[in-house]
């Protein structure tokens, strides 16, 4: 026999109030049959045991419904409210709503919950015309959990207070008006001693730092399916090798994530089912040798440790079906090839193997045979220049193509640690050739993209051939190629050539003024100095004296000025080239510096 409205509600206002009771820093005040339009009453939430008027913090709106339900397996379930009762919960800044599922004849009761705080509710009126389904969860038996539910829900509703109208920002909106200081997520409880445990099991929101206001700003998000992530820094070994020095957690509220490496993860669920094994390859070569030479000790040893700690392998926790150890062995060895070659050429970068065509494919091979077997490779349908470009997917390699006695046989060479022979003519004796640094060939193009490219090997390559003026002007040439390469490169690769522009300005600035002009030197040094930080007082000292002096050639005084900032007089002074000075003016790196009020 089914139950009447009255009872349901007298059962269903009964099981939270008993349920409140129970708590050491709740008081509830949950009227039967109560009369006002949207709510039933309040839970007064205390700073305190005691629960003495000092110590209330305040009160929070409760809304209880009931339902006639012998199902009581769901740990979430969904409710109809009007519109009008979430219209006023919005107006009064939030309040709980509870659903208490009534079965047995009542003998049976469950509670569920959802915390409406403003953000929420405002979400939940987006396009509503007479009801919205609320989604809630099974509230829980723990008392401490309860208190938590209160104290965040409350916090989050006074801070969300102001904003029940207000316009409400994502987070790519605030960085794009550039107000945005950083991120918290404020919470607040009892008996925690898992902090992340909490974050995940309960509702959060995002509050930004706005700059110049003491007050968060709610963000329009409500994160869903919240994880968290811990980097943990342990030795995990097989057979006392160590393969790696730490290991990621993620945590959900169903499952906890163990990562090793980057290939292999290992699930343990909250509900007592067996653990799960999932071993994804990597593409990229370096990962793909570290992942995969861990993952078949781990199949051979069948466990691996964590500190002092011991992982079995469990079979039933994986489909190694597809994993086939004999292919595998064979992959292994390949990568471990490539990541040899890589080492030897002196290149950190990795490879992407998805993203190799056939041509970059076969480059690879012979790179392979060259510098991990020690065997030569054969062109034959082409004579192979002293020094060739391989080309291996984005990666780019100078190699030095050394003929053979046999025909079309080649060996290949590191260019960057290996030394051949380059001259030029000499403009005033034609018949003399002027031995020069080999890395005179690479121009910006090559020092923007080769990856074995050594900065410490070039400017004792310069300083080891016998320098007269020729030499000066090639190593100058080179400084100004190495300082356009600066200009367009970024990260790590812009700080090494940063500070090899600044060795060979530093170096050139040495030289006789007779084999290189004394401005151009001064001029070069600090522009690259410019790039590294702010001008002392001598540096600008020595700039004025080279704008001022009108017995220097004119470019040279626009230089000046540029490096500057004195705009108006570099322009004057440009003015007074001819078109093909001024034209070649652009070409140099120093023009980086000019401003004309558009962005170059």
């Amino acid at each position: 026999m089914s139950l009447d409205s009255k009872k349901i509600e007298i059962l269903a206002v009964n099981a939270v109030k008993d349920s409140i009771v129970t708590t050491d820093f709740l008081d509830q005040y949950i009227a039967e049959n109560d009369k006002e339009p949207s709510w039933d009453g309040f839970v007064y939430i205390y700073g305190d045991i005691r629960k003495t008027k000092d110590t209330l913090k305040g009160r929070m709106p409760v809304q209880v419904k009931g339902k006639e339900c012998d199902d009581h397996s769901n740990k979430e379930i969904s409710y109809s409210m009007s519109k009008a009762d979430l219209v006023n919960y919005l107006n009064d800044g939030g309040c709980i709503l509870f659903v208490v599922y009534i079965g047995n004849n009542g003998l049976t009761r469950k509670i569920y919950y959802s915390i409406l705080t403003p953000i929420k509710l405002r979400q939940l009126l987006v396009g509503v015309n007479k009801t919205k389904a609320i989604h809630l969860k099974e509230f829980p038996s723990d008392k401490n959990q309860k208190t938590t539910i209160f104290f965040n829900g409350f916090q989050n509703c006074q801070k969300q207070a102001s904003f029940t109208n207000g316009k409400l920002y994502s987070i790519e909106e605030l960085e794009k008006k550039d107000v945005l200081e950083n991120i918290v997520i404020p919470f607040s409880g009892v008996g925690i001693d898992d902090p992340q445990k909490a974050l995940i099991n309960n509702e959060v929101y995002l509050y930004a730092k706005i700059k110049g206001s003491n007050i968060p700003q709610p963000l329009e998000i409500i994160p869903q399916n919240i994880h968290t992530q811990q980097v943990i820094e342990a030795d995990i070994t097989i057979n006392n090798k160590k393969y790696y020095s730490e290991y990621a957690l993620i945590k959900s509220a169903n499952e906890t994530c163990l990562c090793i490496g980057e290939s292999l993860k290992i699930y343990f669920y909250k509900e007592k089912s067996p653990a799960k094994l999932k071993y994804k390859s990597a593409d990229k070569v370096r990962i793909l040798a570290k992942d995969l030479e861990f993952m078949l000790a781990y199949l051979n040893e069948g466990y691996f440790k964590i500190g002092n700690a011991n992982f079995p392998f469990d079979y039933s926790g994986m489909d190694t079906s597809n994993f086939d150890k004999k292919f595998e062995y064979a992959r292994l060895l390949n990568a471990k090839e490539i990541v040899e070659m890589l080492d030897k050429l002196g290149c950190e970068e990795d490879i992407n193997l998805k993203e190799l065509n056939p041509e970059n494919l076969n480059n690879l091979n012979c790179l392979i045979k060259s510098f991990v077997k020690n065997e030569p490779i054969y062109a034959p349908n082409d004579e192979l220049p002293p020094v060739i470009c391989i080309n291996v997917g984005p990666l780019s390699f100078a190699v030095i193509a050394v003929k053979e006695n046999k025909d079309k046989s080649y060996r290949l060479l590191n260019f960057f640690s290996n030394s051949i022979h380059v001259a030029v003519e000499n403009p005033n004796n034609k018949k003399e050739m002027i031995p020069v640094s080999q890395y005179c060939i690479l121009h910006k193009e090559e020092l923007l993209t080769l990856n074995n490219l050594d900065y410490s090997v070039l400017l004792p390559s310069f300083k080891n051939i016998e320098n007269n003026a020729i030499t000066y002007e090639k190593a100058n040439w080179f400084l100004l190629d190495l300082t356009r390469a600066c200009d367009e490169s970024k990260g790590e690769r812009k700080e090494k050539i940063l500070n090899t522009c600044l060795e060979f300005s530093q170096w050139l600035e040495q030289s006789p003024d007779e084999d290189l002009d004394k401005n151009i030197k001064k001029l070069n040094a600090l522009q690259v100095i410019k790039r590294k930080r702010n001008f002392d007082k001598n540096e600008i000292r020595t700039l004025y004296s080279i704008a001022e002096d009108t017995t220097i050639c004119e470019d040279c005084r626009v230089g000046a000025y540029v490096l500057l900032g004195q705009q108006t007089a570099a322009e004057i002074h440009f003015e007074k080239l001819s078109k093909d000075q001024q034209k070649n003016f652009k070409t140099y790196p120093i023009y980086h510096f000019w401003n004309n009020g558009e962005k170059k």
